[in-house]
């Protein structure tokens, strides 16, 4: 009886231990499956698959005619998945050799506690082939986009460069690097209980969107053009830089923008970050004798002076108190025109003190001194125009005139000058002509000239400034630009620069320049160049610069098509 008892009791408790541990169970089920069910399934999914990013490919930037100037190509990387590595030093003594790379850090990298490490980005084919082969556990090759600029150092200063990730850093790669960069996809890996990749028919994804493409109004030959005549002279003259501008007169389109040193984008390492600056929108000088044309159109529109005025230069010396000012040769009397044409400084200040302080300011601010146009370029300069109050009123009147006391980008220069050539109106200069999709469908298009606002009128900027200017070439200070094809207006310039030690202008040191416009009686083109301390014993815009305008110039009209002058007037006959 007792036996039977204590077996009941036993059986009984049995019984309850056991319907406790399948309620227990039944609860953890159901915790599992219901109230946690979504973290569990995470962590499956976790565990047999992975989420792979599809990398956007970044758009192109191209010239006007569609020629490719940056582009991104498919290209492997290597990494690795330490926690899948059985023999760390076995896999680093493959990888290191293959890929080139030092073992000890190589090693560090795998005994990280890691899933994911780079090992190797953007490798060559034949190392890409040499991985593929070796098959080591633990490591794979995934595929990104490399950027790879077709032309080398053509135009690298507009284009500029990324970074390993494909993020603009400089030029037009970081000014519109929102429009150039996609947005990246995925696809969904399942993994067998060895971590290898299973291909399924119904794999879960979502493709990228390409980035788009952004055209330029920059054209390749004519770029090519601008940087071989920079070349030649610096070989000649040895400065410490150079910059030219070629500008279409008709829209304000930059048809090529160089500098000297230049880089080359896909070897950016290679390049001191000097020779990355794009000189023509980041330095600023005092224009010196190219601002001349400006200040008399100034004269012209208040009616202060014809172009057939006498004026005394003095014989090259003159006295206006404390100051001297000096012209290159001396001359007595002088037309207006034949001042600009000789470039006499002494004529000019005494053309300027007619202007006025107030009325000279207010001309010259019309023009877009000291502010920015608004290039999509980043790194644009506004230059320096002091605000009225602050100019003196003995010196500044006629250090203006004459091209001191203010300061501008070579950018500037030649947009403010090709105010003359379209017949006095001033155009906002552009770089973009048109930006499009990964399918070619535009998305936006920058046609016509954007006008700033008119600066004079039309008849002092052809039929007063533009014969002085044609005069200038064909006889005075810009000879070395003249073109037996085309008809030449342009204007020499030479400033000093001032000395950071004691803030006086130096004797050694000088900025020479000449910009032109072409053909002058019915302009298509306008051109600057700009030296930067000239060495080998010149200094004169006229004999630095000026040669090499005259073969941008004929280099460039020939290219588009237009007509010389003799085969004009053949026709016409």
């Amino acid at each position: 009886m007792y036996f039977k008892c204590m077996h009941r009791f036993w059986t009984n408790l049995i019984g309850v231990f056991l319907i406790l541990a399948f309620i227990g169970l039944a609860f953890n089920l159901s915790r599992i499956q219901i109230i946690e069910h979504d973290k569990y399934a995470k962590l499956a999914k976790a565990q047999q698959s992975k989420k792979v990013k599809l990398f956007a490919r970044r758009g192109m930037i191209l010239d006007r005619n569609g020629r490719k100037l940056a582009e991104s190509l498919r290209v492997g990387s290597v990494y690795a998945d330490p926690s899948a590595i059985k023999d760390a030093s076995e896999v680093v003594h493959y990888l290191s050799k293959v890929l080139k790379l030092n073992s000890s850090k190589l090693l560090k990298k795998l005994n990280k506690d890691k899933k994911f490490v780079w090992i190797k980005r953007k490798v060559s084919d034949e190392e890409l082939k040499e991985i593929s082969k070796l098959s080591l556990q633990g490591v794979y090759i995934e595929h990104e986009y490399h950027r790879f600029y077709q032309n080398g150092q053509l135009g690298s200063h507009i284009i500029g460069f990324t970074d390993i990730d494909e993020k603009g850093l400089e030029g037009i790669e970081l000014s519109c690097n929102k429009i150039l960069t996609g947005d990246p996809g995925y696809k969904m890996m399942l993994r067998d209980a060895q971590q290898s990749h299973i291909l399924t028919p119904d794999v879960e994804m979502q493709f990228p969107r390409h980035g788009d493409n952004v055209m330029l109004t920059i054209d390749s030959d004519i770029q090519r053009f601008a940087e071989e005549e920079l070349d030649n002279l610096c070989k000649t003259w040895l400065p410490v830089s150079a910059s030219a501008i070629v500008l279409d007169t008709t829209t304000g389109e930059i048809l090529a923008m160089a500098n000297v040193p230049a880089y080359d984008p896909n070897n950016v390492k290679k390049y001191p970050s000097s020779a990355r600056k794009n000189l023509t929108i980041t330095d600023f000088y005092e224009p010196g004798s190219i601002i001349k044309p400006v200040v008399l159109a100034g004269i012209f529109e208040n009616k202060l002076a014809g172009p057939d005025d006498i004026i005394d230069c003095e014989n090259g010396t003159y006295s206006m108190g404390k100051r001297t000012l000096r012209d290159s040769h001396g001359y007595n009397k002088l037309t207006v025109s034949e001042i600009i044409t000789y470039s006499s400084n002494i004529g000019m200040a005494k053309l300027g003190l007619r202007m006025g302080i107030e009325r000279m300011y207010d001309h010259l601010e019309q023009f877009n001194f000291g502010n920015k146009f608004g290039i999509e370029l980043s790194g644009e300069q506004e230059g320096i125009f002091r605000p009225l109050k602050s100019w003196s009123k003995q010196f500044s009147l006629v250090s203006v005139s004459i091209g001191h006391e203010i300061t501008a980008t070579p950018l500037q220069f030649v947009t403010i000058f090709a105010s003359i050539a379209n017949g006095g109106l001033l155009l906002k200069p552009r770089i973009i002509k048109s930006i499009t999709d990964n399918d070619g469908n535009v998305k936006e298009e920058y046609e016509g000239p954007q006008i700033v606002r008119r600066v004079m009128s039309e008849e002092v900027a052809r039929d007063l400034l533009n014969p002085i200017l044609v005069d200038v070439v064909r006889n005075g200070t810009g000879k070395k630009a003249f073109l037996p094809e085309y008809e030449v207006a342009g204007k020499t310039g030479t400033s000093q620069k001032i000395n950071k030690a004691d803030g006086r202008y130096s004797h050694d040191k000088y900025v020479s320049s000449f910009v032109a416009y072409a053909p002058a009686e019915k302009p298509r083109i306008c051109v600057l160049v700009m030296v930067n301390e000239p060495k080998n014993g010149a200094y004169y815009g006229g004999t630095v610069a000026a040669p090499a305008v005259g073969g941008i110039i004929k280099k460039t009209l020939m290219y588009l098509g237009v007509e010389p002058a003799q085969l004009q007037q053949m026709a016409m006959h």
